[in-house]
């Protein structure tokens, strides 16, 4: 295969497209949490391990949020408005898309507005807030951060796929200095980073860091809860030879230095990804910036209440009261929350400054105000109190009392109507579907024998093995003792359900998306009660694996009101993707966009990695409503937009591709701003990952020893923009 890109001078000409598939977030319906309390802001998507930071987002002179979820990969934007927080998604897809394992938001050039440093391939990337207005905007400052090694080298600063390094102006000398465990992991000691931009310089940068001590502190990180510290070694401690010796105590790790007593010497928080407690060392003899510590303790921030997560406990400094009084945040620093023992409906613990030290306040900060149930949400609408509206029900996962992993149904009862829904909580427990024992389920609404009724699909997993059982409607009564397994298919880890007419004959088919990203097609060749499900189809749609759209979840409703089925896939990008008529459909796609009321435009967003999905008349509209479930536990409505104008923004995108159809295979491009596309097949899987376009440079991609068919060229605007063209080599 060969992709040749070169430049050629082309001729520039205006070109606006717009998709037929836009949305836009809906955060007015009114819903009321297990304590007849409205929540005020419902649909905001839950929180699991976040990472905080402040700024201020709309040049108000408030410093609002910013909340970095890793484990749906979602920033979260919330306005400090009359001392309260507002949930602010239209913020969201204006930061860069390439933030991942860690988001530190703070000002490194002193210009008074707040830049990113973030994880990068290389190591710690860096964006410059270049803002303007109301709306924020960022330029990449590096790629990579460098520092001056101990032995005078230049090397790359390293951070660890899990570590939340320390960035702040430790000396107070008007730059950021930074600290972070050794990268090598074969000591786990602190590393200073000094920054010295300032001295060499007089400005502040991130150009001239110094690597000034690699045992800052005098503590070695052992083992959780074990520490060495000056000259102790980690083998005695732990009762080790020299022969045990290896990476001592490899993983992530966080760090936080702040002079809590305000007495000149700094105190360390730290923790370690496989440890449940956060470490304190307070008791350095000396004050200024080279502590030295000789033991821990692990009763922080208080003793009554110490912050423990079971896994990585992170902990966090914000000024949320204006006051200069730092409040403390802990969230578990997880990437992953399948399976981690934590109780992710309570994972963010605000501790809030006393006169007798730090107070615990809540152990649900932000997540009180919205629909939060673990991790894992599964929305689904039905009617199922026949009295004209639809009633939510949201299956999740999370930890009970005792520690132990567990699914269970919530259901709210709509008593608002068919036009302006409200939800009010009925029970945690639809069902007793808790009592069957099952983990990580997916439900679905669905009339499976064709007797008019909506039936109940339950799938998840039991001792380890994925599992289908369908309840059926007996005239209202839903019999969990006669659940029938379906045992004809098997579902592998991670794999999801979904029942649709996809074959149109009448009867309930079986899409299951895998794990790997592929979609398959089963159609049901029995009848009434007596499914029977035989696989036609390994790639349907030409859905095949494709790691970086893993974990596929589709559903099947017509979208769009033109009489013929659509259907709709969410999957590990953060993308939703939208197939049109699935029955005559041979691979071609679209992407959700949003409409954003800042610049009056629609955009194309992150919504959050492996997402759970429904499409519900929640309005009683021609349209129907995407409702996503979230990994973070939560759930987010978005709309169908098609009543609203189409405005294009002002500074139209050009990116043109062309000739299109073609049958040499030598696509010229044009756009009127710099641009990074990608290519892929009609079914997903990349065949060019990324390339930077010049502005007023011509381009041509060569494509003539491709397979002839339909070709996705994705193109990426450096303000977040994307835009979609499908081309066709013939």
């Amino acid at each position: 295969m060969r992709i040749l890109l070169t430049s050629l001078f082309l001729i520039s000409f205006l070109h606006y497209t717009f998709s037929q598939w836009e949305f836009q977030d809906f955060n007015n319906t009114s819903l009321n949490d297990i304590n007849n309390e409205e929540k005020l802001f419902p649909w905001a998507g839950g929180l699991n391990g976040v990472q905080y930071s402040q700024m201020d987002l709309d040049n108000d002179g408030t410093v609002d949020i910013i909340a970095f979820d890793r484990s749906s990969g979602r920033i979260m934007c919330f306005l400090k408005k009359n001392n309260t927080y507002q949930y602010a998604p239209e913020y969201e897809p204006f930061f860069p898309n390439e933030i991942s394992n860690f988001l530190i938001i703070k000002d490194y050039d002193q210009d008074g507005k707040s830049d990113i440093f973030t994880a990068g391939n290389l190591g710690i990337t860096v964006f410059r807030n270049i803002s303007t207005g109301k709306i924020p905007s960022w330029e990449k400052a590096t790629d990579f951060i460098t520092y001056e090694s101990l032995s005078g080298n230049n090397v790359n600063l390293q951070v660890n796929f899990n570590d939340y390094p320390h960035i702040a102006d430790i000396d107070e000398d008007g730059d950021l200095d930074i600290f972070n465990f050794n990268f090598s992991g074969l000591e786990s000691k602190i590393i200073f980073y000094k920054n010295e931009s300032v001295e060499q310089s007089g400005k502040a940068s991130i150009d001239n860091f110094r690597a000034v001590d690699n045992f800052w502190g005098e503590v070695e990180d052992c083992d959780c809860g074990v520490f060495a510290f000056g000259e102790e070694e980690c083998n005695s401690t732990l009762g080790k030879t020299e022969a045990h010796e290896a990476a001592r105590h490899a993983g992530g790790k966080s760090i936080l230095i702040y002079d809590f007593n305000e007495d000149g010497t700094f105190e360390l928080i730290t923790s370690h990804e496989e440890c449940k407690e956060l470490y304190a060392f307070t008791d350095s003899p000396q004050a200024g910036i080279f502590p030295t510590y000789s033991s821990f303790h692990s009763d922080f921030p208080n003793d009554q209440n110490p912050a423990t997560f079971n896994f990585y406990p992170n902990a966090m400094l914000l000024d949320l009261n204006g006051d200069d009084q730092k409040e403390i945040i802990v969230s578990p620093n997880i990437e992953s929350n399948f399976g981690s023992p934590v109780n992710f409906s309570h994972s963010n613990w605000l501790y809030e400054s006393s006169t007798n030290g730090y107070t615990l306040t809540t152990k649900s900060f932000l997540q009180e105000d919205m629909i939060d149930w673990g991790f894992q949400a599964s929305p689904a609408f039905y009617d199922i109190d026949a009295d004209g509206d639809l009633d939510l029900f949201v299956a999740y996962t999370n930890l009970d009392e005792t520690e132990t992993l567990f699914s269970a149904i919530a259901h709210y009862e709509n008593i608002g109507d068919s036009h302006n829904p409200e939800f009010e909580f009925i029970t945690d427990n639809f069902l007793n579907i808790k009592s069957l024992g099952m983990a990580n389920i997916l439900m679905q609404w669905k009339d499976i024998d064709g007797d008019g009724l909506k039936d109940l699909s339950l799938q998840g997993t039991i001792s380890n093995s994925n599992q289908l059982f369908f309840v059926y409607n007996n005239n209202g009564d839903f019999n969990l003792g006669q659940r029938q397994q379906i045992t004809d298919i098997s579902i592998g880890f991670g794999f999801s359900v979904h029942l649709a007419d996809v074959v149109g004959s009448g009867s309930v088919d079986l899409l299951l998306g895998k794990s790997s990203g592929g979609l398959r097609l089963f159609e049901n060749i029995g009848s009434g009660r007596n499914p029977v499900f035989t696989q036609i189809e390994n790639e349907y749609l030409g859905i095949g694996d494709d790691f970086f759209q893993s974990s596929l979840k589709v559903y099947v409703e017509d979208l769009d009101n033109d009489g013929e089925d659509d259907l709709i896939a969410s999957d590990l990008s953060g993308d939703i993707r939208i197939f049109p008529n699935v029955r005559n459909n041979e691979g071609s796609f679209d992407s959700l966009t949003l409409y954003n009321k800042l610049d009056q435009s629609y955009k194309s967003v992150n919504l959050g990695k492996r997402n759970n999905l429904t499409i519900a008349k929640l309005f009683n509209d021609d349209f129907p409503s995407i409702i996503l479930g979230s990994v973070s536990g939560g759930l987010r409505i978005i709309r169908n937009v098609e009543e609203f104008p189409v405005t294009p923004p002002e500074g139209n995108k050009v990116f043109i591709v062309y000739p299109n159809p073609n049958s040499s295979g030598i696509f010229q491009i044009n756009t009127n701003e710099n641009v990074t596309i990608s290519i892929s097949t009609i079914s997903g899987q990349r065949i060019l990952q990324e390339f930077l376009f010049e502005v007023n440079a011509g381009n041509v991609i060569n494509l003539s020893n491709l397979a002839s068919g339909m070709y996705v060229v994705n193109a990426h605007f450096a303000d977040g923009t994307k835009v979609v063209r499908k081309v066709v080599m013939e």
